[in-house]
């Protein structure tokens, strides 16, 4: 997911929304509930706060925004599994703990906001202004329809908000640090260092040849737990899918009619239009473009003179709901290949033009009854295995044994052997599994020996238990097994230490006297002279972060040696460059960032404190059985 984040947050459309998600309102929408929670209750409590409960579908309406806003984002399936490997659950958790913690102390201070606070703080909000700059009601209808709210339902979270706002900004108010602190903390930031670097990459080290047996032998003994295998599990797994259950017979005609006239609206393409824009920074650069192409000139032509860039004028072929709203009213009311007038919106000013229409369309009946035989099939299924697995669940519960519940209910079998937490066999490659992976190996690492589990249902509908039948502990394997591998770790180990020692070689040499450059020069080495680093990780840096680190704690002229997986470096610091003046503007720019850390802080702080009047209970199986 991260990496289709960063691979479409350059685009024009991501912009655009990233614009609007700054100036919206940013309250938690309402939903409605899912089928997610698959049988369980939505009522079970994953924390208490005082005498307060947030409970899963409190947390599950917060997912689901967090979710939707990603995809609206960035496209693509994003999973709850990687809603929590990236931790954004548990921060969605910490977020209502802390806004329960607020909540509850703003009503033992009894504050509470006048019915003017609320009106100044909608008529205020940029979310709800139009292009003048005054209060738009057709716009206001319009934002609230996307967060899924009532102007009630505003108007009643307000109430809620408000109070927890104005509690966080007084104890948060006049936090600024001193302009003395800001000064001395840019220039410890923006400090460089410029030195001449040697370096002695692992790669080009090719004569080191092959351990002898005894060298070997020691290496292994020494370095044992690169070859520690990891635990492994045997287990019985008894499954069933949908496909497993799914019936043979034809659905009834008048079942699959009466079932498309309810699902038409589905069965509906809607109107596509293929976009192109231009992307002005001002009212005045989208005039001159507009006036651009009523001469004639080519919109790529006019996008370079607003200082767009050519190939970001092709929005592609998109539907009403898949580009922001004000972009859409102007998009599709277009004629074919007419630019429109400029459009201010969230990240500039835009004149669009449509290229291509495709009308919508609906699927005839003979289209689509195929389809929803099948998903009526499937859905016959599903339920058909809801009630196989309760009834074998309840069988398995009462000490029926994995076994005589498969003959029973008509579950498959299987034996895996040796399966570690990964997925993977005793050979590293993944091992062919019955359901899917995530679900099933949770459950595998999760069960005692000789135990079986109850019935679990998949994301994907099939239902399983499994009995582990084995537990193999880590054990390190000898080295007959693993020769292969011993002996690339031992040549890898040996070009370390030898780009280390050639490294040191070069730096003993060299000093104040006679400066690394032309010692290396003498040795015919490469030289990277005059690198300048600074602070921080930099992935632009021709160094790495221990030789910076070394750098910044020598002194002029001083030659340091450092060593990594890659290669060993030699540098001679020749210049420290630190900044004189402190602009105003960069000033004020970490000012503000050190401000809203610091005000961060402390918020933290208080909520932290609030957990001794009301105290704080995350109830983790309840999260990992309902998430």
């Amino acid at each position: 997911m991260m990496q289709a984040i960063r691979g479409r947050a350059g685009s024009i459309i991501i912009k655009v929304l990233f614009g609007m998600l700054i100036v919206s309102f940013g309250f938690w929408g309402v939903y409605t509930r899912s089928d997610y929670f698959q049988g369980h209750s939505p009522e079970t409590v994953v924390a208490t706060v005082g005498d307060q409960s947030i409970r899963a579908d409190d947390l599950q309406r917060a997912l689901q925004q967090a979710l939707e806003r990603l995809r609206a984002q960035f496209g693509g399936a994003i999973d709850t599994q990687q809603i929590k490997q990236l931790g954004i659950l548990d921060n969605l958790l910490a977020q209502l703990v802390d806004r329960s913690l607020l909540d509850q102390q703003a009503e033992r201070l009894g504050l509470e906001v006048s019915d003017d606070t609320v009106r100044r703080a909608i008529f205020d909000n940029p979310a709800f202004r139009g292009p003048d700059g005054q209060f738009d009601r057709q716009l206001f209808g319009q934002v609230l329809a996307m967060n899924r709210l009532s102007e009630d339902q505003l108007v009643a979270r307000l109430r809620r908000d408000l109070p927890r706002a104005d509690l966080v900004q007084a104890i948060t108010a006049g936090v600024d640090p001193p302009r003395s602190v800001v000064d001395a903390l840019y220039r410890y930031r923006n400090e460089k260092r410029v030195a001449d670097i040697v370096a002695f990459p692992v790669a080009s080290i090719t004569d080191i040849g092959t351990p002898s047996d005894d060298e070997l032998n020691k290496f292994y003994e020494a370095h044992q737990e690169l070859f520690r295998a990891p635990e492994y599990r045997s287990v019985t797994v008894a499954s069933l899918s949908p496909g497993d259950v799914v019936g043979t017979e034809p659905v009834p005609e008048d079942k699959l009619r009466s079932e498309y006239e309810q699902r038409k609206d589905e069965l509906e393409t809607p109107e596509q239009r293929e976009i192109q824009h231009i992307l002005a920074p001002s009212e005045e650069k989208a005039k001159e473009a507009q006036a651009a192409l009523a001469a004639g000139k080519d919109l790529k032509e006019v996008a370079a003179i607003v200082g767009q860039n050519p190939d970001t004028i092709d929005l592609g072929l998109l539907n009403r709901q898949e580009i922001p709203s004000q972009l859409g009213d102007v998009a599709f009311q277009l004629p074919l290949n007419q630019p429109s007038d400029p459009v201010k919106v969230a990240g500039g000013w835009h004149i669009l033009r449509v290229i291509k229409i495709e009308a919508a369309t609906t699927q005839t009946f003979e289209q689509a009854k195929d389809k929803i035989s099948s998903e009526i099939k499937l859905q016959e299924a599903a339920d058909k295995l809801s009630k196989i697995g309760n009834t074998a669940d309840d069988a398995l519960a009462g000490g029926m044994s994995l076994d005589e519940a498969a003959e029973k209910f008509g579950l498959k079998l299987a034996k895996i052997e040796s399966v570690d937490e990964s997925g993977n066999g005793p050979d590293g490659k993944p091992m062919s599994l019955p359901v899917a992976p995530a679900d099933l190996l949770k459950t595998v690492f999760s069960t005692s020996e000789h135990d079986t589990s109850r019935i679990t249902d998949t994301d994907d509908g099939a239902i399983y238990a499994i009995h582990l039948d084995k537990v193999t502990a880590p054990q390190v394997r000898p080295l007959s097994e693993v020769k292969e591998v011993a002996v690339a770790a031992w040549q890898a180990e040996q070009k370390r230490e030898t780009a280390t020692k050639r490294a040191e070689a070069l730096a003993a040499s060299a000093g104040a006297d006679k400066p690394l450059a032309a010692v290396a020069a003498e040795q015919k080495l490469t030289v990277m002279p005059g690198v300048a680093v600074g602070r921080g990780q930099n992935r632009q840096q021709n160094a790495p972060p221990a030789l910076v680190a070394k750098l910044f704690a020598a002194k002029q002229s001083d030659v340091a040696t450092v060593s990594d997986a890659t290669g060993a470096y030699a540098a001679q610091l020749k210049e420290i460059q630190t900044p004189e003046a402190v602009s105003d503007e960069a000033a004020a720019a970490l000012s503000k960032q050190l401000s809203g850390e610091a005000k961060g802080d402390i918020a933290d702080e208080f909520t932290e404190a609030l957990r001794k009047r009301f105290p704080v209970e995350v109830k983790r199986d309840a999260l990992e059985r309902m998430f």
